[in-house]
């Protein structure tokens, strides 16, 4: 694909359906690398999508959560962040509420453009526009690319999410 400018345009649930194949191609990149969790296959793009969709609209009823879209020429998109906003830890003094980056998503033909790196720094401007000082990422863990870019932007990994299955006894 010829490399043209990227625009990066702040939307609501309104431009939810231009994610599609976007969310179909983490998927994809997540079920490769991790094809199962704990014995769970990974669900194919297409059922992922009907689950995300879902929880991208419930998200986006918030009238300060967002989705920042890279465009490549009119509303062609190429990547996204999509934000919903949560209460911030009890224990700790982050702020009231807290950014949960709910997915970062780029497409493969444009990935390593710095394309996610203004996508997060699109995030952060709003987040500090709207009050907000403190983000969340979760990351697969065995996705190191995105775990490298996290911590090259200075993010710290501060808890870790442990999988289990219940056991019938």
């Amino acid at each position: 694909m010829p490399w043209t400018a990227i625009t990066i345009v702040r939307a609501g649930a309104e431009r939810v359906a231009d994610l599609e194949p976007l969310w179909g191609a983490l998927q994809e990149r997540h079920a490769e690398l991790a094809p199962t969790l704990e014995g769970a296959r990974a669900r194919s793009a297409g059922e992922a999508w009907r689950l995300r969709r879902r929880k991208y609209l419930t998200a986006l009823a918030d009238p300060d959560a967002f989705v920042m879209i890279a465009e490549q020429e009119v509303e062609r998109a190429v990547g996204y962040a999509l934000v919903s906003l949560g209460e911030g830890p009890s224990g700790w003094d982050l702020g009231e509420r807290v950014a949960d980056v709910e997915t970062l998503a780029v497409l493969p033909e444009v990935r390593g453009r710095g394309v996610g790196t203004r996508l997060m720094d699109a995030v952060e401007a709003e987040l500090s526009r709207l009050g907000i000082t403190a983000f969340r990422v979760l990351v697969i863990a065995a996705n190191e690319e995105a775990v490298r870019f996290y911590e090259q932007r200075g993010l710290a990994s501060i808890s870790r999410v442990f999988l289990g299955r219940v056991s019938s006894r």
